[in-house]
């Protein structure tokens, strides 16, 4: 935390006054709260399964998980399968 005043402060009326108080300056070093993640991967095979829809999603979103990222292999003739990947910040009794 940084705190910082004006160089004087106006104790009186008068404007070509300047104050003899001292005022203090305040440094101080707050380390941030570390926040930890868990991740989750929802692999689905499209050739054997159907995707997933809405009402799944849904459910992982009521429990907490944030979808950051999609991969379909399908896409890139590379593969069969669709990845759905997800993240949640780490609840307080688990850290």
């Amino acid at each position: 935390m940084y705190v910082s005043t004006s160089a004087y402060t106006r104790m009186t009326e008068r404007a070509d006054m300047r104050s003899s108080v001292h005022i203090p300056m305040v440094y101080e070093e707050v380390q941030p709260a570390t926040q930890l993640w868990e991740y989750h991967v929802l692999k689905v095979d499209a050739s054997e399964a159907s995707l997933p829809d809405d009402t799944q999603f849904n459910e992982l979103g009521q429990q907490g998980w944030i979808m950051s990222g999609i991969v379909d292999e399908r896409a890139t003739n590379r593969g069969r399968y669709v990845y759905y990947y997800f993240m949640r910040q780490r609840a307080a009794e688990q850290q």
